[in-house]
């Protein structure tokens, strides 16, 4: 049974893509009446979600934002192709994480190497570009659709059915949590890069160690003019689940091994309890839908 329902799918999948490209002339998302594009939620999210409302070849990579873009943390976490054309008209192709749009609020520039000022100017970059959604055109109305869905991520509907509130910390778990912000605020420099309210300075900036994990392919900012070779962007550290794995390529998976990354590379001397104590901090205190927090957060 489970065959046919993957194989109906399957066929329902092909014929959409099939009929995409005869129905390309009409407007699959139609603009809210009364409601100007920069507020058009609504509209944003028939866009995100459409199988050809930018005009995609059916035969192309990915036929809407949501296929990298999805779930709860609104990323795939995965490593995807990007095509990057520089003011000199270099074209380079890497490897980049694909980032969470929960944080798209507070994480400009945008990009890993920070070449995009507004959500919108990102998004018409994907949308045209062959390695990722390949489309063919997109409206200035479009984009600002777009980015009014993009922007309204970080706070979604309430559940029609909350779920119940998590059991509270132990009291081991709330001293780990203390003692992890205690690190992050102090011996632990994480403020230099990401100071509260949004945890990050909105800039390019070097982890301060040779960490080009792309096998110098990747310049970054050096490439596009934003920065120095190898730099990228500070992400912030709001919805701190959505951010494995780690750094503009992925190449850490699991938090406990970036831990162990920047005590090493920054010469921290962190111990195993504070490394241990900075994990529970980051995991249980930086995700704005998390309620209630940790009373010691």
């Amino acid at each position: 049974m489970r065959r046919w329902t993957l194989l109906a799918g399957l066929l329902l999948a092909l014929g959409l893509a099939a009929s995409a490209g005869a129905e390309d002339a009409k407007e699959p998302c139609p603009p809210t009446p009364g409601i100007p594009p920069i507020n058009d939620v609504a509209r944003g999210r028939c866009l995100f979600n459409s199988l050809r409302a930018f005009g995609q070849d059916p035969s192309g990579p990915f036929a809407s934002c949501a296929i990298c873009h999805y779930g709860h943390e609104k990323t795939d976490r995965g490593m995807h192709l990007v095509q990057i054309t520089n003011v000199a008209g270099e074209t380079v192709q890497v490897l980049r994480k694909t980032p969470s749009l929960l944080k798209a609020a507070v994480n400009f520039p945008y990009g890993w190497d920070g070449r995009f000022q507004t959500i919108q100017d990102a998004a018409r970059a994907a949308i045209l570009s062959p390695t990722e959604m390949n489309g063919r055109s997109v409206t200035e109305e479009q984009l600002d659709a777009l980015a009014a869905l993009v922007l309204s991520l970080a706070h979604p509907d309430p559940e029609p059915t909350p779920s119940p509130p998590p059991p509270a910390p132990s009291p081991q778990t709330l001293a780990l949590i203390a003692l992890g912000k205690e690190v992050f605020f102090g011996k632990g420099t994480c403020t230099t890069c990401h100071p509260a309210p949004n945890f990050t300075i909105n800039a390019i900036a070097t982890n301060q160690v040779s960490a080009n994990f792309s096998g110098n392919t990747d310049r970054g900012a050096g490439f596009v003019g934003t920065g120095a070779d190898g730099h990228f962007k500070v992400p912030s550290l709001l919805f701190f689940g959505a951010g494995e794995p780690f750094m503009h390529a992925g190449v850490l998976a699991r938090l406990p091994q970036l831990l162990r990354f920047y005590n090493k590379s920054l010469g921290l001397n962190l111990t195993g309890r504070e490394l241990t104590g900075l994990e529970y901090w980051l995991r249980n205190c930086l995700d704005p839908r998390k309620s209630p927090r940790p009373s010691t957060c």
